[in-house]
């Protein structure tokens, strides 16, 4: 699929372009002054933005996802064998801890999100794959 197909099928794009009429419907002077290369333009730029954000919040959610496997893992290593309840108060450490350290490492997350983002520019069927199934 390419990505026409991925926009096509899309809820979040199909409601940013009917937004985007609706706003140039209800501002008349602009409707009439744009021609239709500009509209289709910048509907292009505002899906491209759309798809972007949807990527970063992907990797990021795999970042976050990653980084509390590595609490979690060391917390049950250093602890040994862990019962349910144990389970679901680490859960929520966890959650806590990954959340703190987020916001710590904030920084450094945005930058390797950026680099994981243009690695899947340049790969289109992996950033298709990520779009699609993540």
């Amino acid at each position: 699929m390419s990505k026409s197909d991925l926009a096509d099928n899309d809820y979040l794009i199909h409601t940013m372009h009917k937004d985007f009429e609706r706003i140039l419907a209800e501002e008349t002077k602009i409707l009439t002054s744009y021609p239709t290369e500009t509209r289709k333009a910048i509907t292009m730029v505002l899906t491209e933005s759309v798809r972007t954000q949807r990527l970063y919040f992907v990797v990021r959610s795999v970042l976050m996802s990653l980084i509390s496997a590595l609490i979690y893992f060391i917390a049950v290593l250093y602890l040994g064998e862990i019962d349910a309840f144990q389970a679901a108060f680490l859960g929520v450490f966890v959650f806590i801890a990954a959340l703190v350290s987020s916001r710590i490492f904030d920084k450094q997350i945005v930058r390797a999100s950026k680099r994981i983002i243009r690695f899947l520019t340049k790969h289109e069927k992996l950033n298709m794959f990520v779009l699609r199934k993540l």
